[in-house]
């Protein structure tokens, strides 16, 4: 007999559910390190490699940004157009802005790629959560940790992740040598 699907908030099925910072732009000092640091435009990628801006232990140490680890989803909580609700899986670890929030998945409950897929598939859903606490509306922790979520046995989530992971690797393919057709 197959296990029922059993309903959960995110908050339950996740190990931290948190958001990041921004060093200071005035402080020069904390940009242009090492370390990767994710705004929320960045959150269109589906998969987060590398980022755009790159952030100093210093800048780490002198504003709220917090690292985001590798393997969990990141969802943008603010932004006009299309930014606000996407949701990213993370390749490597990085650094985060405050309009991004991180939630890193209790493996004992849901597989990480599953709980990317699930998110990642309620755009809309996030879209009309904003809590329209500004004039650009905005997705707050609260209201993503209380979103109510079904979810599949573990073996059930690992088959659907083989057939999407493997489908979103053949599209990356594409896309990478359509890139290298058009430098060529």
């Amino acid at each position: 007999m197959m296990e029922p699907w059993k309903i959960y908030t995110l908050e339950q099925v996740c190990e931290r559910i948190y958001s990041g910072g921004t060093p200071s732009t005035k402080h020069s000092e904390y940009w242009n390190g090492d370390l990767k640091w994710l705004s929320s435009g960045e959150t269109s990628q589906r998969f987060i490699y590398n980022t755009e801006r790159k952030i100093t232990q210093e800048g780490v140490e002198n504003s709220s940004t917090k690292l985001a680890i590798k393997g969990s989803t990141v969802i943008a909580t603010a932004g006009q157009g299309y930014t606000r609700g996407q949701a990213s899986f993370l390749m490597t670890d990085t650094y985060m802005n405050q309009s991004v929030i991180a939630c890193r998945a209790n493996k004992q409950v849901v597989l990480p790629l599953y709980l990317y897929y699930n998110l990642d598939n309620r755009y809309e859903e996030f879209r009309l959560l904003s809590d329209g606490t500004s004039t650009r509306g905005g997705l707050s922790g609260r209201i993503i940790k209380k979103m109510r979520i079904k979810f599949p046995p573990l073996k059930v989530q690992a088959k659907i992740i083989d057939i999407l992971y493997s489908i979103d690797m053949k599209i990356e393919e594409n896309e990478r040598i359509n890139k290298n057709l058009c430098v060529a």
